[in-house]
């Protein structure tokens, strides 16, 4: 029997009628052929819920990814307007999913307006407007859980835009979405956007390309005219709702992930972020980031008309060289077991790169060498956040992705000892 489901993002609150909306998480297992072998939609997995709060009772419920196969929860922000559509007023909820369609449905009823694409999408050709079922790309399901070498999808599991919050400026009548347009592949490559999309006529009016894949904060548009977002890159940005022209950039230090907020004391309007990175889906501060270069302290930063500068953080001293690793006595053999052990049970954690949140394991001690074992099956450092591994890995195995841990030290150790300031 097969789990999932969650409610872990946007909860949303309509007081005129009284309805509570939410999204819903994947299925666990993601492959629907462990978790559901006769197959079938998973009710309410990846759905848009309406609840009464005083009740408990769904009102109703649109499932946006039946029986999901590559991890597209439908918790991605919701925004609730009023929007003019075949000549009628109505009172809408508005998505850009995960999988990559930006959904629009009557609040009270939840009937389907409008579904379309605003990302590259290749795991469906469209939504069917009658059934409001997504129309699967053939084999669309053998893409990501396959034997047959496919792996390509898109949206990739990141989705086209995930929990980093959108915003809607009912003057322009445009949604400013942080998404992304990559697919899932042997490596994650792509490129993100600050994107303005017209709900009521599908399409792009304009796009302000971000650093990289990894840098979408989340967004704010004020009644002023006014679009503001931070970057993982250090910097606090405004542009015009209208063109998407860039007003006014300000160096922060401090990467952004979060989305700005508006308040007034005493008549005076302030723009405030919490400053910090984390959260993005990655184990790791890209080399560009601000928080690679001088840190990753979370502050509140905030902003008015006339202020001063930003304070900056200072930049982080140089990293440390590798150490020189112990002998390394292992087959060639034993070193690829310890590779493939290491991608599939230790990846995820530790990407050995400078200023991740675990540590960089080519730059062991002695010390910590010489207790491999005991950390890692023994629980040496359970204390610290490394839980013990026994029971899921054996003493060789563990001897293997130490194998395999010198190895790469090695490597690193070698092209640092040939760089022209050694």
């Amino acid at each position: 029997m097969g789990g999932g489901g969650t409610v872990w993002g946007t909860i949303i609150y309509d007081p005129e009628l009284n309805l509570l909306y939410f999204g819903t998480g994947n299925g666990t297992f993601y492959d629907q052929s462990r978790r559901s072998p006769n197959g079938g939609d998973n009710l309410y997995i990846a759905s848009l819920i309406a609840l009464n709060p005083d009740t408990g009772r769904m009102a109703w419920y649109y499932q946006e990814v039946p029986g999901d196969q590559w991890d597209f929860d439908v918790v991605q922000p919701i925004i609730l307007a009023d929007l003019k559509i075949d000549g009628k007023a109505r009172k809408v909820l508005m998505q850009a999913s995960k999988p990559g369609f930006f959904y629009i449905l009557d609040r009270k009823t939840g009937k389907l307006f409008s579904a379309d694409k605003y990302v590259p999408v290749t795991w469906a050709s469209h939504v069917d407007m009658k059934t409001g079922r997504p129309v699967e790309a053939a084999n669309a399901r053998d893409f990501r859980y396959s034997t047959n070498g496919k792996s390509f999808i898109s949206p990739s599991p990141m989705g086209g835009h995930n929990w980093n919050p959108m915003s809607y400026d009912p003057k322009t009548g445009l949604v400013y979405i942080p998404e992304i347009e990559n697919g899932q592949t042997s490596i994650f490559s792509g490129k993100s956007f600050l994107r303005a999309w017209d709900p009521i006529h599908s399409k792009v009016v304009w796009e302000v390309p971000m650093s990289d894949w990894w840098d979408r904060p989340g967004v704010l548009a004020t009644a002023g005219g006014l679009v503001f977002q931070g970057t993982g890159t250090g910097y606090f940005c405004a542009y015009d709702a209208e063109t998407g022209k860039k007003l006014k950039e300000i160096e922060i230090g401090t990467s952004v992930i979060a989305a700005p907020m508006s308040y007034t004391v005493d008549g005076v309007q302030y723009i405030a972020v919490m400053a910090g990175w984390g959260g993005g889906g990655w184990n790791f501060p890209h080399p560009e980031s601000a928080a690679y270069q001088r840190g990753n302290e979370g502050r509140i930063i905030a902003f008015k008309l006339g202020g001063g500068p930003a304070p900056m953080p200072a930049l982080l001293p140089p990293i440390q060289p590798i150490p020189q690793p112990p002998p390394l006595t292992a087959s060639a053999e034993t070193i690829k077991q310890g590779a493939a052990l290491f991608a599939a049970h230790c990846s995820s954690c530790h990407a050995n790169a400078p200023h991740t949140l675990t540590p960089d394991l080519r730059r062991m001690s002695p010390e910590t060498h010489d207790a491999f074992q005991k950390i890692v099956l023994g629980g040496l450092l359970e204390n610290a956040g490394m839980p013990p591994w026994n029971g899921v890995l054996s003493a060789a195995d563990v001897d293997a992705v130490h194998a395999y841990l010198i190895s790469i030290s090695w490597d690193a150790y070698k092209k640092q000892q040939a760089a022209p300031n050694n």
